[in-house]
């Protein structure tokens, strides 16, 4: 199925389940990817195109199911971006200049939990937010503690991936571009 396309191909490039893509093993009452959130929030008029192709005898055709996964991955690419954005704010930093490792770990964290929270986090209160994040580093050390380490290890990758254009006499500096990749891989 699409559905089946589509949540493998996510998974297995980006290591991402879907919300509305996820597997439903032996389920009798399976969804169609028009029902994917990410879907049906940015772009609903494709969702409803979707809708009445799932419904029709015909279905999509190869070239449709490439163009739609197509589709999703700018959707998620673009809502990535956006998130680093708001994470960048919730930290107090700009877009436009330079981070230190140290302040990267903690837009990256910040962008991992607006992340786990999808729309319903605040991406403008910076007061919730550091009071949220002391608050999770003292009383929920165990889910802090997993998002610091897979932020850490994708930031690890990064400057692997770097290791011979990066000086080691000085100090990295981060920008924002630099944060885009990190997430985006």
């Amino acid at each position: 199925s699409v559905r089946h396309m589509i949540h493998g191909y996510f998974a297995s490039q980006h290591g991402l389940l879907i919300q509305g893509l996820e597997p439903h093993g032996m389920q009798l009452n399976m969804t169609g990817v028009h029902k994917a959130d990410i879907l049906v929030q940015k772009m609903p008029e494709l969702a409803d195109i979707l809708a009445k192709v799932w419904y029709s005898v015909r279905g999509l055709s190869f070239m449709d199911v490439v163009l739609t996964t197509a589709t999703f991955e700018k959707l998620i690419l673009d809502e990535s971006t956006e998130l680093l954005s708001a994470a960048y704010v919730l930290n107090g930093h700009e877009r436009f200049g330079g981070i230190s490792r140290d302040s990267l770990q903690e837009v990256l964290l910040s962008y991992l939990i607006v992340f786990e929270f999808g729309s319903k986090a605040n991406l403008t209160d910076v007061a919730r937010h550091q009071s949220m994040k002391q608050k999770w580093k003292t009383t929920d050390m165990q889910s802090l503690l997993t998002l610091a380490e897979f932020g850490e290890d994708a930031l690890n990758t990064f400057n692997f991936l770097r290791h011979d254009t990066i000086n080691p006499f000085v100090p990295v500096v981060y920008s924002f571009q630099a944060a885009s990749q990190i997430v985006r891989s």
